[in-house]
C-alpha cells in the first residue's frame, strides 16, 4: 500500500476538489500542515483546514479489516468560525477519503488512532460515498475524491448523527440518490429545514455532476475534450417539472458546447447525432455575430461519445423534449 507524503496528498486534495467543479487557491505553504484552502464556485465561498493523514492497517493482532489515520506531528486540532476543519485518512489501496468527525478528536494525544472498517471503504469505491458508526457516538464517513465537495458541504451535519439524526439520514440520501419532498417531513420546520434544504439542493448538483462525468470518463461528448474543463449538462432543466437528476438525463459537455447546448446553437437528436441549428446561425449571420462559426462546426463530433453502459446513455424522450423548451429549430 502506497504511503504519500503531505505535498503529494496536498496535491490529491487540489485535484479533488477540480473534480467537482469547484476552484480552489491554496493558503498555506505546500509543506504546512494542516493545508488552509480557499474554495470557491460561483457565489458559493468556503475556507477549509484540512488535516489529512494516510489510512494504513494497525498491524497484528488487529482486526484485518481496519483502517486508521495516526494523528502524529500537530498539537490540539484547530477549529473556529473562520474555518472550517476537515479531519481526513486516505486509502491509496482504494483511492477513497475517509471523514472523522474532528470535534471528537480535538486533543489527539489522548487517542492518537482513529479507524475505519474495510467494508465502509469498499463500498465508498463503488457507491461514492458510505458512512460507518463508531463507539464514540461518531459517524465515519468513507467517499471517493469525485464526491469530495459532496462531503464537505454536508460535513457538519453528517457527523453529527447522534444530535440530528433526521438530518443525517436526509442528506446521506442526498448524496447517494434523489431527495424528494417527503425527505424533509420529520425535520422541524424552519431555519434548520432551510439550511438542510440548501445543502441537499448543493449535494445534487455535485452528485449529478459527479455520476454524468464519470459516465463520460470526463470527456466532453460533443468534442472529445477533457482538460478539466467539463459540465454536466442537465437535457431537461432540474427547475422543470419534468427534470431529474438521472445520469440519462445529464451531457457530459465542456464549458462551450454547454453554452451553445443551452442557446440551441446545437443539439442532439435522438439517434445521438449531433446537429447544428442552421437557423440560429443564419440569424447570426445577419447582425455579424458569425466569426469562428466554422471552427465551431469544426470542433463537433458526427455522434456524441456514449457511456459504455447502455442504460446510462441519454434518454430519447427526454433529448426531444428538452428540444421543445429550448425552441430549438433546424
Amino acid at each position: 500500500m502506497a504511503v504519500l507524503r503531505k505535498p503529494k496528498l496536498l496535491d490529491l486534495l487540489l485535484r479533488s476538489i477540480r473534480l467537482c467543479g469547484w476552484d480552489v487557491l491554496l493558503l498555506s505553504g505546500r509543506e504546512d500542515h494542516p493545508f488552509h484552502l480557499s474554495v470557491f464556485k460561483g457565489d458559493s465561498r468556503r475556507q477549509l483546514r484540512i488535516y489529512i493523514w494516510n489510512l494504513t492497517h494497525g498491524g497484528y493482532p488487529r482486526d484485518p479489516n481496519e483502517f486508521r489515520i495516526q494523528i502524529t506531528g500537530v498539537g490540539a486540532l484547530e477549529l473556529d468560525a473562520e474555518m472550517q476543519t476537515l479531519l481526513l485518512g486516505w486509502s491509496s489501496d482504494k483511492a477513497v477519503f475517509a471523514g472523522f468527525d474532528a470535534v471528537k478528536h480535538l486533543h489527539p494525544g489522548i487517542s492518537p488512532s482513529i479507524q475505519i472498517k474495510r467494508p465502509a471503504l469498499e463500498k465508498a469505491l463503488t457507491d461514492g460515498f458510505s458512512t460507518q458508526p463508531r463507539f464514540n457516538d461518531e459517524i465515519a464517513v468513507a467517499f471517493r475524491p469525485d464526491f469530495f465537495m459532496s462531503y464537505v458541504l454536508g460535513a457538519e451535519r453528517l457527523h453529527q448523527t447522534k444530535r440530528a439524526p433526521e438530518e443525517s439520514k436526509v442528506l446521506e440520501k442526498a448524496i447517494v440518490s434523489e431527495v424528494e419532498e417527503g425527505d424533509f417531513k420529520d425535520l422541524p420546520a424552519g431555519e434548520r429545514r432551510e439550511v438542510i434544504q440548501t445543502i441537499t439542493r448543493k449535494i445534487r448538483d455535485a452528485r449529478f455532476r459527479a455520476n454524468v462525468l464519470r459516465a463520460y470518463d470526463h470527456r466532453c461528448c460533443m468534442c472529445g475534450l477533457q482538460l478539466d474543463l467539463l459540465d454536466a449538462a442537465h437535457i431537461i432543466p432540474v427547475e422543470h417539472s419534468r427534470g431529474t437528476d438521472e445520469t440519462k438525463n445529464g451531457l457530459s459537455l465542456c464549458a462551450l458546447h454547454h453554452r451553445a447546448f443551452d442557446h440551441a446553437l446545437v443539439t442532439v437528436q435522438t439517434d445521438y447525432s449531433v446537429r447544428c441549428s442552421e437557423k440560429s446561425f443564419g440569424e447570426l449571420r445577419k447582425i455579424g455575430w458569425d466569426g469562428g462559426e466554422k471552427e465551431f462546426r469544426t470542433m463537433l463530433r458526427d455522434q456524441i461519445l456514449l457511456p459504455p453502459k447502455r442504460e446510462l446513455y441519454p434518454a430519447p424522450d427526454y433529448l426531444k423534449f428538452g428540444q421543445e423548451i429550448r425552441s430549438w429549430a433546424i
